[in-house]
């Protein structure tokens, strides 16, 4: 398996901040993954674990260490008429539509989310009243310590609202299993179709986004309606812009950096305490090396 050096990593995420890493690899099998964290061991490499980058910061400074994929682990592999196991690698809108082609229902929401499988488990990520949480039946993830396969049960996963405990530092997701349920293939499209539409006209899909910025903050009441009420749709630092189609999107005018976006999300969050009292907290997660007034952010 090769391993790149000094690799523009700026393409990885779908915020395409300007970014770059001192080692790069990505396995294609579960065999080359453990081989590839064999050699890391042996060579005490640092090292970060990247997915669809969809809700990921990369900072600007150099990434120390090795970078590692997992998009090429995306295989779907039949366990019976209602059952697969989805590699951790697969985008969750390819999962969504060969589903759909089986008359399988329980993916729908994931139409138009930029995640991987493994990442939306981390994040038990959801959309249109549905999450990853209500499918998934097991994972298996490897031990980054022992370097050995683990079964663990949905329970064993602790999946929340965009939370679980998964520590990234620790485990990694491989694959995982999933129970969708039969349904009709015309109301399965429909609906498939009514998700991507919501999200093509509400969200800048066309646009360089992390996804939503923050959290919402309760129940009923998203970060982008207080962002709007804010009136601070347009605001730009930088290469970013608050979207003005939906204020919890950020948006890569062009060549944006961390540096940017991290003051333009500390400028939301001052805005939202002063105005509002409330605290945003932020959904997107940091990777790389951040000082420690941009880290404050996630405090």
């Amino acid at each position: 398996m090769e391993i790149q050096h000094n690799t523009d990593i700026s393409k990885l995420t779908t915020l395409r901040v300007k970014a770059s890493a001192e080692l790069f690899a990505a396995p294609s099998s579960v065999d080359e993954l453990l081989e590839l964290f064999q050699e890391i061991k042996a060579n005490n490499w640092t090292w970060n674990i990247l997915g669809a980058g969809s809700n990921t910061l990369l900072s600007s400074r150099p990434l120390k260490g090795i970078l590692v994929s997992t998009n090429n682990l995306d295989f779907v592999n039949k366990i019976d008429d209602t059952h697969y196991e989805v590699g951790a690698g697969l985008r969750m809108p390819k999962f969504c539509a060969l589903m759909s082609r089986e008359a399988l229902s329980g993916t729908e929401f994931m139409e138009g989310i930029p995640g991987s499988i493994g990442g939306g488990i981390v994040m038990n990520a959801g959309a249109h009243a549905a999450e990853i949480s209500d499918i998934l039946v097991a994972a298996k993830l490897l031990n980054l310590k022992t370097l050995e396969l683990e079964d663990w049960s949905k329970e064993d996963l602790g999946l929340e609202y965009r939370r679980s405990k998964v520590n990234p530092q620790t485990h990694l997701i491989v694959s995982a299993a999933f129970e969708l349920k039969p349904g009709n293939k015309d109301q399965i499209r429909a609906l498939v179709q009514a998700n991507n539409t919501a999200r093509t006209t509400r969200q800048p899909i066309k646009s360089f986004t992390c996804g939503c910025t923050f959290k919402n903050p309760k129940v009923g009441y998203g970060a982008g309606q207080l962002i709007d009420e804010l009136g601070i749709k347009g605001h730009k630092v930088g290469d970013f812009m608050i979207s003005n189609l939906h204020g919890n999107f950020f948006e890569n005018q062009g060549e944006g950096t961390s540096f940017e976006f991290c003051e333009l999300m500390k400028f939301v969050q001052v805005k939202a305490k002063v105005d509002k009292g409330i605290e945003l907290k932020p959904e997107v997660k940091p990777m790389g090396e951040f000082s420690e007034d941009e880290m404050e952010i996630w405090s």
